[in-house]
Order: structure tokens, then sequence, then C-alpha cells
């Protein structure tokens, strides 16, 4: 029987080397095997892949600005507050804020927003060109913005529309030239021993913090405060007993109180100082005295007859005034526009400025509002100038070559941070300017 030769290959063991490749040219390494080189040579020692790098710098970036919401976010809460306990004050005072410049600044930020993105896109992409012209774009949006923050900012301080007490005010002109007989007159006449207050400016700290309780004129408000139109307690105090009576302030235990209404110390304004308290003194003074009551009406003293009966002069009852009211705002002007004398007779047309100083609808603790305008968009200016720092920095890295196809993940983070920037002035906009 005849059987055929079979020749079997020699198989390799499971322990043994593999046998050597034939002889050839060596396989050249593919395009992709070349990026991945290259991207590798940009991988921190302590990321395991460039994927896991990218993901660890987005999510820094996302803390980062979570920091920033909660930033934000307890300025919205303090908005809410005093909005909420203020309702007339944020009508009457978002009036003198200017809608056209703040819906053009909206605009630009938008556009701003737009220019970032087609930016971080062009770097994915790898067009060079067209990633330095959007981030030179987005820079020019931020410039813009801040050029018309500029604008409303320097009206605001023009018309001495900004927070705390300075609002009350008015602009100080410059003494007129005195001859040089009349300056050594004046250096050579003894300085006062008792200082005196200035009535014009006690009377503006008065329409904002003594107003809501004592009237316009002093006259009083029932419930609320006692006329102090020649007022005996007035006239039997110095100016200095009446600034520290003030300062004190008085409780409603307090035996000599007739009200039981806890008057507060400085009338409220803790921002008050002595010298002012003492201009309001001034204007207290200055009060005309109270007109006679009809017989029956008590002891002359309008408000001592509500006191101690609860009746007004004719003998009604007196309407309930709750501490917190705050007048009707007015259909007032809007924005920077020219400047309105405030006297009396017609009132002032819709397109011109009204003086807060001498509005009579001005509520009181109207510079509240201000120190809120101001405070948030001023912490979001800060926001958008360091944004525009850190693309300049990128656009300079960009002409360099630093960014592109390769290398695009420090564009698209302040792409992030500029999004988020756009989208706090997105709620500022209408929650200041379009209050109705």
């Amino acid at each position: 029987m005849m059987h055929e030769h079979v020749t079997h290959a020699p198989t390799a063991s499971p322990g043994a080397d593999p046998a050597p490749a034939a002889a050839g040219p060596a396989p050249q390494p593919s395009p992709h095997a070349h990026a991945v080189a290259a991207l590798a040579d940009d991988v921190a020692h302590h990321f395991t892949s460039r994927g896991h790098q990218y993901e660890a710098a987005k999510l820094g970036m996302w803390l980062f600005l979570g920091t920033e919401f909660l930033l934000f976010g307890g300025l919205f809460c303090l908005y809410a507050v005093l909005r909420y306990n203020h309702p007339g004050l944020f009508t009457w005072a978002s009036e003198y804020l200017s809608t056209t410049l703040g819906a053009i600044n909206t605009v630009v930020l938008i556009v701003s927003s737009l220019t970032m993105a087609l930016a971080v896109r062009a770097a994915q992409l790898g067009h060079r060109p067209l990633l330095i012209v959007m981030l030179l774009l987005t820079i020019g949006c931020g410039g813009g913005f801040m050029g018309i923050k500029y604008i409303e900012y320097s009206d605001k301080f023009a018309k001495r529309l900004i927070p705390g007490r300075a609002f009350y005010v008015a602009p100080v002109t410059p003494p007129a030239a005195t001859a040089p007989e009349d300056e050594a007159f004046a250096a050579a006449a003894p300085p006062p021993s008792v200082p005196v207050g200035d009535a014009t400016k006690g009377r503006s700290l008065w329409m904002a913090t003594c107003m809501g309780c004592h009237g316009d004129q002093g006259q009083g408000i029932p419930g609320q405060g006692f006329d102090l139109r020649g007022s005996e307690f007035v006239s039997s105090k110095s100016d200095a007993e009446l600034v520290n009576f003030i300062r004190q302030g008085r409780m409603p235990f307090d035996p000599a109180s007739r009200t039981k209404i806890q008057m507060p110390a400085r009338g409220g304004n803790p921002m008050l100082k002595d010298g002012d308290l003492l201009d309001i003194v001034a204007f207290i003074r200055t009060l005309p005295a109270a007109p006679a009551v009809a017989a029956g009406g008590g002891d002359g003293d309008p408000a001592a007859a509500v006191e101690v009966t609860g009746l007004d002069a004719a003998g009604a009852a007196p309407m309930p005034l709750p501490r917190a009211s705050a007048p009707r705002a007015p259909s007032g002007p809007s924005g920077i526009v020219a400047d309105w004398p405030g006297a009396s007779g017609p009132a002032a047309p819709a397109h011109v400025f009204v003086d807060p100083r001498s509005d009579p609808a001005r509520p009181p603790n109207a510079h509240l509002f201000f120190g809120v305008y101001f405070l948030m968009t001023g912490l979001h200016g800060v926001h958008v100038v360091a944004g525009m720092i850190a693309i300049g920095v990128l656009t300079i890295g960009s002409v360099a070559g630093r960014y592109g196809a390769r290398s695009f993940t420090h564009i698209e983070l302040v792409g992030l941070y500029w999004h988020v920037v756009d989208l706090i002035w997105i709620f500022l906009f209408p929650l200041l300017y379009l209050i109705h």
C-alpha cells in the first residue's frame, strides 16, 4: 500500500520566539501617528493622555465658573431683597438709566459671543487667519461695551446719581476769587467757637432720611413722627444736644417717648456723619411755625392731638401710612438728556432730566438703587476687562502659532468664561433697565 509523503510546516511552540520576518522595506508611520506623536508632546506628565488632560482642564474651568455663579448669585439675592422691600424706589430710579445704551450693550455682547464661538471653531479646524480675526473682533466688542459703560458712568457721576450719601449733596461750585486784603482779614478772624450746619445740605439729607416720618416740611406724619414746626423741644435744645439726640435715637420703651415707636439712631441711616446731622438740625431750625389749629383742636400741635386722641385736627381718624411705602414713581425722564432745573410750575417734559434732589416724588433712600447698580455693573465690567486681557493673550499666541488644530484647549476654556460673562449681562439688563 502506497502512502503519500506529506511535509508539514514547522510550528512554533508557545514559548518560542517568533520567526524573523522576511527582509524588506520598513513600514512608514501614518499621518495620524505623526499627529498623535505631536499631541503627546503637549501632554503634562501627570496625565495619561491628551484626552485626560483636556477633560481635566474643562472640569477645572467649570468649577471656576461655579464660583462666579455663586458670587453673582449673592448679588442677585441682594437685589431681590432690596427690590421686594423698596418696589417704588427701583421703579423711580430706573427711569434715570438709559435703556437705549443698555440695549446696545446687550447686542454688542451677543455679537461678541458669536465671534468667540467662531474663534473656537476656527482653532479646532486649524484656520489660523480666521482664528486671529475672530479673536480681534471679540476684543473689539468688549472694548465697545466698556466704552458705552464709560459714557453711562460719566453721566451718572456728572449728575451725582451715585451710591452713598454723596447722592444727596449738590455739586460743589468753586469759591469766587477774593482780594488779598480779604484773604488777610479772613485769616486774622478767629474761627467760630460753635460749628453751624448748612441748612441747604440739611434739606437734601432731610428729604432722603427724615421725610418718611416727619413729612417734607416737618409737619409730621400720624403714627410715625411729630410736627417739628415751632417745636418747644427743638427750641429748648442746643445744636450739639439735638445732634446727640439724633445720633443716639430713642427706644419705644423710653419714658420720654410719646409715640412709643422706635426712633432709630441717625434716623435709620448709619451713613450720616455728625456733620450731616448738624446740617439737618440747621434745616429743622428754618422750619416755619405750624399754622394755628381751630378751637377744640388741642394744644396747638396737630400731631400731639393725633397722638393723644387718635384723631386728626378735623376730628377724623388718620389714614394709616405704612413706614415702607414710597410715593408713586413719576412718568419721568429716561437716560442721558439735558438738565432740568426742577423749578416749580408745569411738570417737566418726558424727554428732559429731572434733578432727583428737587424731585418731590423721590422716595427715601434713593441712593440704594444706584449702590446696587454700580456694584453689579461695575463687577461685571471688571470681568469683561479680565476676559479681554485673556483673549488678547490668546491672540498673541495664535499669531505665534501656538494655537490651532493641535492645541485649542485654552481658547475653548476662555470662550466658556466669555459666554458666562455675556450671560450675566443678559440678566442684568432687564433687572436694572427694564423696570416698569
